[in-house]
């Protein structure tokens, strides 16, 4: 989804751009289908770990989604090329790389993953989220700019959002985002929390996303006890709607959902995963709870009663919600896709043609968020000075960008 918005930005800015977007048969991916209809994308061969049979099997299948990825990436002849983090964005970043091709890594947790610690040394720019995650962090140029999120997502009118999801503009609305990572316990708990709490009052509604695996479980739940106030949804494509409708939200504390939170000021009830790499889930939610955006419940002390004193809290506290709101859209960084489009089209060679105020910021580079330099290889002296060339030869009217 960062990269959907990053694409999406660009567009808006050269509507000649281009994107082409690699992916694999991981199971979140497919769901961020619709929001990449309009760009170019390119299947890579799985290469799966699990099993003795994988293993046996993982360094033929990793040459063959190697000789793939060349292929698709010679193809379409990018400019910039941009990770999304992941170790699957690792062997693609590399081949980048070795093809002179100028690289970009976003890292959006507080604690930067393993691979983006492994590509950051060799790419033109490391994105992050948070300062936090500068340390221990070795990059060429490092960027603090917020991680981005899709346009689509703002603008959209309370009412207009309650009532398309069918919901009462009576009743305070809690939004959950479930997910599909380590929901099983997080939905039970909230389950026996909403029942305490549906016991003793009914001006609370729940727009509860539960990932497709677990909506069966809410579904039976929900009809089990009756409870007219919450919805139970698999998966959504109107995220827009739901955020609009939401008066504060329950979620685990990914870097990309945090992202979306704090850009449109939403306090926040944080259940970190306890089994993410890293505990990056951890340090993400302390991001927040720091700077008074977000109540955070450790799983391992999580109970119906204590996610329902959360709950109810946030829902009769007005000016608490008030408060954690101002304090989310303090830190959110809702501008940041368009900053990461303005640079790519920079390191494509591509600045003289934004608009004005972009262009001096993306000249402007570090002055964006904080930055550290190394001096440039003589690789990469001879790419800028040939990107520079190429540039100057072609008219006022861009070619493509990608």
């Amino acid at each position: 989804m960062p990269g959907a918005a990053i694409a999406e930005a660009l567009r808006s800015l050269l509507p000649s751009s281009r994107a082409l977007f690699l992916l694999t048969d991981h199971k979140a991916e497919k769901h961020c289908l619709r929001a990449l209809e309009g760009f170019l994308t390119a299947r890579l061969p799985a290469t799966p770990w699990d099993g003795s049979v994988n293993k046996l099997l993982f360094p033929a299948r990793s040459l063959h989604s190697l000789g793939r990825t060349l292929d698709a990436v010679r193809a379409f002849g990018p400019q910039v090329m941009v990770g999304l983090g992941g170790f699957r964005s690792v062997a693609p970043m590399l081949l980048g790389r070795a093809l002179g091709i100028r690289t970009v890594l976003l890292e959006s947790n507080a604690v930067a993953g393993a691979a983006v610690r492994v590509l950051a040394p060799a790419a033109d720019l490391v994105v992050l989220q948070w300062e936090q995650a500068v340390a221990g962090l070795r990059a060429r140029r490092v960027l603090v700019a917020g991680n981005p999120v899709r346009a689509k997502l703002f603008g959209v009118r309370k009412e207009a959002a309650l009532r398309r999801l069918g919901l009462s503009p009576l009743k305070r609305t809690l939004l959950v985002l479930g997910g599909s990572q380590g929901a099983l316990a997080l939905n039970k708990t909230l389950h026996e929390a909403l029942a305490m709490i549906y016991a003793k009052r009914d001006d609370l509604q729940v727009l509860h996303l539960t990932g497709v695996d677990h909506l069966p479980a809410a579904l039976e739940w929900m009809n089990s006890l009756r409870v007219m106030s919450y919805r139970p949804i698999g998966f959504f494509n109107q995220m827009e709607d739901a955020y609009a409708a939401a008066d504060f939200v329950l979620a685990r504390a990914g870097g990309s959902t945090l992202a979306e939170v704090t850009a449109l000021g939403l306090p926040a009830i944080l259940v970190p995963y306890p089994y993410s790499a890293g505990k990056h889930q951890h340090a993400n939610a302390g991001v927040l709870a720091g700077s008074g955006a977000a109540i955070v419940l450790d799983e391992s002390e999580l109970t119906a009663h204590s996610l329902a004193d959360a709950i109810v809290t946030l829902a009769v506290d007005a000016p608490l919600r008030t408060q954690m709101a101002a304090c989310a859209r303090r830190m959110g960084q809702p501008r940041a896709a368009l900053t990461l489009a303005a640079e790519i089209a920079a390191m494509a060679g591509f600045g003289l043609q934004l608009p004005a105020h972009l262009r001096r910021a993306a000249q402007a580079g570090p002055a964006l968020g904080r930055a550290a330099e190394l001096p440039p290889s003589p690789r990469e002296r001879r790419h800028d000075e040939r990107s520079m060339r190429n540039h100057e030869s072609v008219d006022k009217t861009p070619s493509q960008a990608a």
